[in-house]
């Protein structure tokens, strides 16, 4: 741990993958809204950029850059679904074990709210895995392979399947203010500088605990 609040994955001198928690930007926050990048930075005593975005709600594994070095191969890396990204989802409802594969094309307004827009829409694919069911809470436990990257794809995909993810109160019914169902479980990719395979594997947020069916379940 290097705060109190940010786990830290994997890390060496030009690369860190931390466990964003639930709550907090990613980039772009300011002095009352402080985002990742400021809280990072100022606990390594140094300034560090974060590769790509997770949802502020959105809990789990993330990757940021120390220095310059490798900024133009990540960007390529990223560009080119060279990352394996990996969530796990808390949805309402028993997800169709048969459902594994959803392509609703998706379009997003300037207000920054997605919808599935099958004529205009950009091409969107996320692959879905029961991990189990809850029959009794009415919820199922998920994870989720985004073969794309569109805003909010995994929160309008689950929600537009009638499934909602639990706590989103822009795309469900947000009856869960202190908890978000969404969580960035693993990163996965091949080191820039000599091919290592890393697979940095980010622990759900502790409130999760309340909501995960029993091991009896799993």
């Amino acid at each position: 741990m290097m705060d109190s609040e940010i786990e830290v994955l994997f890390q060496d001198k030009d690369i860190m993958v931390v466990n964003k928690p639930s709550g907090i930007l990613s980039e772009g926050g300011d002095a009352q809204d402080r985002d990742l990048e400021a809280v990072v930075s100022e606990s390594l005593g140094k300034q560090v950029w974060c590769c790509h975005r997770l949802d502020k709600l959105t809990s789990g594994a993330i990757l940021l850059r120390k220095n310059k070095r490798f900024t133009r191969e990540l960007a390529h890396m990223f560009e080119n679904r060279q990352f394996r990204k990996s969530y796990w989802a808390i949805t309402r409802g028993i997800w169709p074990k048969q459902q594994n594969l959803i392509e609703n094309r998706l379009t997003t307004s300037t207000r920054g709210r997605t919808t599935v827009c099958a004529e205009n829409g950009k091409p969107a694919r996320t692959s879905f895995r029961v991990l189990a069911h809850d029959q009794k809470n009415q919820r199922s436990w998920l994870e989720l392979l985004l073969k794309t990257g569109r805003t909010h794809q995994a929160r309008v995909h689950c929600a537009d399947s009638g499934h909602p993810i639990m706590g989103d109160s822009l795309y469900g019914d947000g009856e869960l203010p202190n908890f978000f169902g969404l969580h960035a479980r693993e990163l996965r990719f091949r080191h820039p500088e000599d091919g290592k395979d890393i697979s940095a594997i980010a622990p759900a947020p502790e409130s999760w605990s309340e909501y995960l069916p029993d091991s009896e379940q799993k």
